[in-house]
């Protein structure tokens, strides 16, 4: 028995020291400036001409400056989140023709870019980098309808009407949402599985049904499709390639079973 696990430990001591993961660090130090530094400046141009029109051309007191300033400051951050929006999705774009997004259980090869696993791997990473700033901060934001924005343009998931995100783990892309969802605080939607850095990626779409309701603590995992006015409740766990019971609308648990409506609450 000690020396099946002397033999496992250094098997997993091997795969360790010779499995490395390199990124170019510059490359996304590029991006992620890119993203953020041309809508500030876009935002900085509006401030310069305000300010140009505000003092010179219509010559105002001060006073009615500063009450103007604060409103049109809060109008300049939101040019900036769409702005960074527009930026991102315009990566987006380039690289969905160089490599469109493919759904499927792929195995995570980092060393040969030029394969077509690899290519599919490498452009996985980069959508994956590319939205999460503009993800974050838009969640945090006075706007929060621009979180569907976001996943609209940058990751192309088709948001239908009144989809509410609170303030939950979003699924990037590979995700449909039907009309008047709505999606609790710390729920979890992830249309990717990782089983290790050097394992199986899989990659599968998620699609809620219309009036879905995630309460909070809600995972739901890879290719999960729920029908029609589901409710979920607090804590309920949907794995990957959940399917529901026809007919049951309530459920709750780990894995997600069909309850009763005497059972809610309990």
């Amino acid at each position: 028995m000690d020396d099946k696990k002397k033999d496992l430990d250094n098997n997993l001591n091997e795969v360790t020291d010779s499995e490395t993961v390199e990124f170019s660090v510059w490359y996304y130090f590029i991006l992620n400036l890119t993203c953020f530094l041309i809508p500030l400046y876009i935002c900085l141009g509006f401030f310069l001409l305000f300010e140009c029109f505000m003092v010179q051309v219509l010559s105002i007191p001060t006073i009615f400056h500063f009450v103007l300033l604060p409103g049109f400051l809060f109008l300049l951050y939101y040019i900036y989140l769409i702005s960074l929006i527009e930026i991102a999705a315009i990566f987006s774009r380039r690289w969905n023709k160089q490599s469109p997004p493919t759904q499927g259980i792929f195995q995570r090869n980092f060393k040969d870019k030029k394969s077509e696993l690899g290519r599919i791997i490498n452009y996985y990473h980069k959508r994956g980098y590319v939205i999460k700033f503009p993800m974050w901060l838009t969640s945090k934001s006075p706007f929060p309808w621009l979180i569907n924005r976001t996943l609209r343009r940058i990751g192309h998931n088709k948001i239908d009407n009144n989809v509410i995100y609170c303030d939950a783990y979003v699924g990037l892309e590979f995700t449909e949402i039907g009309d008047n969802s709505f999606i609790y605080p710390t729920s979890v939607l992830s249309t990717h599985e990782v089983n290790s850095i050097f394992g199986k990626l899989s990659i599968l779409n998620i699609k809620l049904g219309k009036n879905n309701v995630l309460y909070p603590g809600t995972v739901v995992g890879p290719g999960v499709l729920t029908e029609d006015n589901n409710i979920f409740y607090p804590a309920t766990i949907l794995p990957k390639n959940w399917r529901g019971v026809a007919g049951k609308l309530n459920y709750q648990g780990s894995p997600g079973r069909p309850i009763e409506d005497s059972e809610i609450g309990k």
